[in-house]
């Protein structure tokens, strides 16, 4: 029931926002140039070397490298590659370094060796060393 006090344009007038004050042109805020990537290394995760991959070790680098093997299409058997190394891993690993070596030029085993890790670009999942 409307209020006989107030007619309608009162109370319009009433629950109106206040206009905003015009304010002068201010100078545009200076656009930061964007960070360019620097490949220092530390976006990847380091080669550990051949005697790394053995049946049971775990690692998280190894679910990463199984993620990324997977993702170029090397995991025949269509297995989890988790962070304990078992044979799906090696079978994907060779699979990856034959797309590498054709014809079976150069090694081939299922071991990465330091060509086929970098190439594979494994992303960091271990911490970085502090320099003391």
């Amino acid at each position: 029931m409307p209020d006989p006090k107030h007619d309608g344009e009162q109370t319009a007038a009433r629950t109106k926002p206040a206009p905003v004050p015009a304010r002068p042109d201010a100078e545009p805020a200076p656009v930061a140039e964007p960070a360019t990537t620097v490949d220092n290394g530390d976006q990847h995760e380091p080669y550990p070397g051949p005697d790394f991959f053995h049946g049971g070790r775990y690692s998280p680098a190894f679910a990463a490298a199984g993620a990324r093997l997977t993702a170029e299409g090397h995991n025949p058997h269509g297995k989890r590659l988790g962070p304990d190394w078992t044979n799906a891993h090696r079978a994907a690993w060779a699979s990856f370094q034959q797309s590498l070596r054709p014809k079976g030029a150069g090694d081939v085993s299922g071991i990465p060796d330091e060509t086929a890790w970098d190439r594979l670009k494994v992303p960091r999942v271990t911490p970085l060393l502090k320099e003391s």
